[in-house]
């Protein structure tokens, strides 16, 4: 019988990684840097296939076998069958050979991917504690193996692109010790990435078990890595602890009432601590380790150390190679149109979009050329793509608008760049330094831009009806294409002809944005400083605003509520079987012949909306010709609730508005009067233009996600890609260089393999925070979602309710309503929708059809002028941003 090879702390590093193990491999680390480490020795990978083939019982453990689908049911198998006699009997000589048949032993499992830089699975293997025994030790060993083949370990496989071979894993058996305090080091803080000064140490008494699996409260240290000195200590109320059970592993047992509140460390052990943890941290070539310690009888011994793998290495912190300039980034406004992760194309689009049109603005105002072209970098770098998400670039758009005449000396712009400015370090403070020295402009120039405005402020319905006749006459033309009979030549050149046509003639919406932005200001003003004496005016100013009636992006949830009024007042049969089906079954039905008027009055619909959909500034979305499931579904709510009456809609918001006014005329009267609702019918005029052309700009972007879908569906065609939405994985230059014959590289199918596993892990991750502030080049901390979440600038600075039962928002539409909350995170959570109060993060004007359906609505992020609140307030639905 051949002899079988047991490693240990001197074998080499290779045979660990080929054979033991992660754990195994960092165990002879420790092992040969000197420190105190229980004694142990590893059972080689080999010894699990060598079961697995003795037994042959390879095929029962394949994900698709009854068993290998039940890893409970693998456990099972596992311990039922014996070790081959050549690896037990090899294992009773080497316990008898140290003299640990009747010792404490740990049974750990170690992963061969386990504990690596890339991959920790801490806590996915299963490891038995104070085994006893040859018996209990081999049980322990076949458990420790099947933890191997669980749900959570091959989740954890696939969601990091592993092979899904047999998995490889040595177990560790070493001596136990009985600790009186355990614990966790961090060579680096793991809570502040951006924190190079300290370390973190964690402890409790007894075993570490509480402590690593979260059951128990821990002494907390912060000690400084130069000094060793603790700089912060929080001493826990420790009531449990985890220690031997007679019976072999571990139990929770109460603590005495005088060492509750004892430090579970005293200094000593703390430095002690401290100094083989960081000359740990060298040895391993200064990569963050994450230590597991234990105490016995004031001797300290080390259990394990992994390295850190959410912390980025020192090289990303040298800053004659990374550089140290501040980049400031938030994502207010642009969330609306903009949520989640976003493809490349559509980032693409946009980026080039708001260079466009913010150089008009630019221009309308009346900024010279020399200055446009001097900021015409920054002009290109509004926008930034983090994680996949679309966020302001701060400091750029502050500095563009820094150029514009006035507002270097506008107080209200001025006091909230200053006000983020004040969240910055007094180090970083200096980027605003471009504030002090505002381009001048002279008396004469400031003359010339006063007449420029109000000559485009008494021309703004000219200048909004040309450009209305101008898009509506290409829009028109190009509703008629049928761009999939098009070759990817006549697609691309359409598609630069509708930029060209469109975008140069983007000044209405600017102009109406601007007169949007002055005429709310002042009505603001006016409510707070004539109306309320001083007070806040927002719900009273969201009244006088209600009812304007004519907004065109309500149009389509009004034409909705007619066909739901049809169905309800119609065929008594034929609303049973409507509501009663799902959404899918009935256009089905619809579609089989149930009722031609219905299914003529919802074709039409589709003619003229059917490009609308949820995140309808996002290309990659499908759009309600895809699936019209979901207008049915809205209709069926409308029905069931009977909430499709537009006059009492109507009417409702005249009410509102009526009253808001006589409170108004109660407290302003002569000129003051007059003034006041002069500027509320400018004030109007301009929310509703500023609605409807932004419809206008829903519609440009239903034609182009129609006409790059058929770019998608000819790349299709010729086998480049394997489905039309591919295309947005895309950039705009890169479509249209690959037609043209520029494009760097002709992989497109690689090109965008490589990028979808990227994307799916942004929509995993936890997104960045709403602001934050990177350090020099951006692009590293683009691999570290934990240094963005340092730089949050908006951290604790919301005021926060003592009283949890109360929300601070900003009232939007007016109403009290008490009811039913649904909590919705996707669209799809919105089904069955019957007036409950819907809450979620964000919404955007492809949400707007639910609005009848529910009784009020709660959204994290909005503002008054965001299109969630105007529409809210058309449609009479209580708000609250």
């Amino acid at each position: 019988m051949n002899h079988f090879r047991f490693l240990g702390p001197n074998d080499s590093s290779q045979d660990f990684t080929l054979f033991g193990g992660g754990k195994a491999k960092n165990l002879s680390v420790l092992s040969k840097a000197g420190v105190p480490v229980p004694d142990w020795f590893c059972i080689p990978s080999t010894a699990l296939d060598e079961f697995i083939d003795a037994h042959r019982i390879s095929h029962q453990l394949a994900p698709g076998h009854e068993n290998g689908a039940n890893p409970r049911s693998i456990e099972d198998l596992f311990v039922s069958l014996p070790l081959p006699p050549r690896l037990s009997d090899a294992l009773k000589s080497q316990l008898a050979a140290l003299g640990w048949q009747n010792r404490d032993l740990a049974v750990r499992s170690s992963g061969i991917d386990e504990d690596s830089k890339d991959h920790s699975f801490a806590g996915q293997f299963s490891s038995y504690l104070f085994q006893k025994g040859e018996d209990a030790v081999f049980e322990s060993i076949k458990r420790a193996w099947a933890s191997a083949f669980s749900d959570r370990v091959r989740a954890y496989r696939r969601e990091r692109g592993m092979q899904a071979s047999r998995p490889g894993i040595g177990v560790v058996i070493q001596v136990m010790v009985k600790a009186d305090a355990a614990g966790v080091l961090f060579t680096r803080n793991p809570f502040d990435p951006l924190d190079r000064d300290h370390l973190i140490l964690d402890s409790v008494f007894g075993m570490g078990e509480g402590l690593v699996n979260g059951d128990l409260d821990s002494d907390h240290f912060k000690i400084n890595r130069d000094s060793h000195e603790v700089i912060l200590s929080r001493i826990a109320i420790k009531t449990h602890c985890y220690q031997r059970n007679d019976g072999g592993g571990l139990e929770k047992v109460e603590l005495d009432q005088d060492l509750a509140k004892q430090p579970s460390l005293n200094p000593s052990l703390i430095r002690d601590l401290t100094e083989a943890s960081l000359r740990l941290e060298r040895l391993a070539g200064g990569i963050p380790q994450d230590i597991e310690w234990a105490v016995e009888s004031g001797k300290i011994s080390f259990l394990q150390m992994r390295p850190v793998t959410t912390l980025p290495d020192a090289l990303f912190f040298d800053e004659s190679v990374k550089g140290t300039s501040p980049t400031l980034w938030d994502n207010s406004n642009i969330i609306e149109s903009y949520s989640g992760v976003t493809s490349p194309f559509t980032f693409s689009y946009a980026s080039h979009a708001y260079h466009q049109v913010y150089r008009q603005f630019a221009v309308m105002m009346m900024v010279p050329d020399s200055i446009i072209l001097e900021q015409d970098r920054r002009l290109k770098n509004m926008l930034g793509f983090i994680r996949g998400r679309i966020y302001y670039n701060l400091i750029n758009w502050y500095q563009l608008l820094m150029i514009m005449p006035g507002s270097g000396n506008n107080p209200e712009f001025m006091e909230t760049m200053m006000g983020v400015k004040k969240s910055l370090s007094l180090e970083h403070q200096k980027i605003f330094d471009f504030a002090r020295n505002p381009p001048q402009y002279g008396f004469f120039f400031k003359v010339k831009l006063l007449v420029m405005s109000v000559f485009r402020f008494l021309r703004s319905d000219a200048i909004i009806a040309d450009f209305k006749f101008h898009f509506n006459r290409v829009y028109r033309e190009a509703r008629t294409q049928n761009f999939r009979k098009w070759s990817l030549r006549q697609q691309i050149e359409y598609y630069q002809y509708l930029q060209n046509e469109l975008l140069p003639r983007w000044k209405a919406p600017i102009v109406n944005d601007f007169l949007c932005m002055v005429f709310f200001g002042i009505l603001k003003k006016l409510t707070q400083n004539w109306v309320l004496n001083g007070g806040e005016g927002a719900s009273l100013q969201n009244d006088i605003l209600c009812g304007q009636g004519d907004l065109e992006s309500t149009e389509p949830t009004k034409m909705l509520m007619r066909i739901a009024e049809s169905i309800d007042q119609g065929d008594a049969n034929f609303r049973e079987w409507f509501t009663r089906h799902s959404a899918n079954e009935v256009w089905s039905g619809l579609n089989s012949g149930q009722n031609p008027f219905i299914l003529s009055q919802f074709v039409d619909f589709l003619d003229r909306y059917g490009f609308r959909c949820v995140n309808e500034l996002k290309f990659e979305e499908r759009d309600l010709n895809d699936d019209p499931a979901f207008i049915v579904g809205t209709v069926s709510s409308y029905v069931k609730m009977k909430s499709y009456s537009v006059e009492k809609m109507a009417e409702r918001e005249r009410v509102i508005r009526e009253s808001a006014e006589k409170t108004v005329r109660s407290k302003v009267s002569g000129l003051k009067s007059w003034i006041f609702f002069w500027v509320l019918k400018h004030t109007r005029k301009a929310v509703r233009n500023r609605e409807d052309l932004r419809f206008d700009r829903t519609k440009s972007y239903g034609l182009v996600r129609q006409l790059m879908r058929a770019v998608g569906a000819n790349l299709v065609s010729l086998g480049l890609i394997e489905n039309e939405f591919d295309v947005f994985y895309l950039t705009v230059d890169e479509i249209i260089s690959f037609v043209e014959g520029r494009m760097i590289t002709h992989h497109t199918r690689s090109l965008i393999d490589l990028r979808k596993p990227v994307f799916e892990d942004y929509r995993k991750s936890v997104a960045p925070p709403d602001r934050f502030v990177t350090y020099g080049a951006v692009g590293p901390s683009m691999h570290y979602p934990s240094v963005l979440a340092a730089g949050d600038l908006l951290l604790n600075s919301e005021p926060v309710s003592t009283d949890p039962s109360l929300l601070f928002g900003t009232a939007c539409s007016p109403g009290v309503v008490e009811g039913v909350v649904r909590v919705v995170h996707e669209l799809k959570d919105t089904e069955n929708l019957e007036g409950e109060i819907l809450v979620t993060s964000r919404t955007d004007p492809g949400w707007v059809p639910l609005y009848p359906s529910c009784s009020g609505l709660l959204i994290e992020r909005g503002s008054l002028l965001s299109h969630s609140a105007v529409v809210a307030r058309e449609l009479g639905l209580p708000t609250i941003v």
